[in-house]
């Protein structure tokens, strides 16, 4: 999927006045039970959303549930807990830490911008051992963001 990444659309989305800044306290507005946690990586402004009564967690791409870079993969959407994309993920040591904020929460149940959600002990079990080996299983051997200082 990477290789075939320049085709993908990259151009930047102009939402004018239909966006406005998270409240620094950690708030989400109209979502009263969520608060959003700074999850930089996959981009440097990227947020999660976490909601603590039920341990709901809305990744976005800090993690995804999806092989991302097999095209057999995303069409069967076997789930299984992967690092961001590969292609755009900006800061890989960033991205590291993200993963390990979110695995602390002990999510219950994660919602990510590519694959299904999951639950349960392969949630856990997934985001643990992603935490532990993400230098191995989700940063690239080579890329314009591997390796490159903060």
């Amino acid at each position: 999927m990477a290789k075939i990444s320049s085709l993908f659309p990259n151009e930047p989305i102009y939402l004018g006045s239909h966006i406005k800044p998270l409240p620094a306290n950690g708030s989400v507005p109209h979502l009263p039970e969520f608060r959003w946690i700074h999850t930089p990586g996959h981009t440097p402004g990227h947020v999660s959303f976490f909601r603590e009564k039920d341990r709901m967690l809305i990744a976005g791409d800090a993690f995804i549930t999806v092989k991302q870079d097999a095209l057999l993969k995303v069409l069967t959407q076997d789930k299984e807990i992967n690092g961001p994309p590969r292609y755009y993920t900006t800061d890989w040591n960033n991205a590291w830490e993200s993963l390990k904020k979110l695995a602390a929460l002990n999510p219950a149940y994660a919602v990510c911008g590519h694959g299904k959600p999951m639950t349960g002990e392969a949630l856990t079990n997934g985001l643990y051992k992603l935490s532990e080996e993400f230098d191995k299983a989700a940063i690239p051997d080579f890329g314009k963001y591997v390796n490159k200082p903060n």
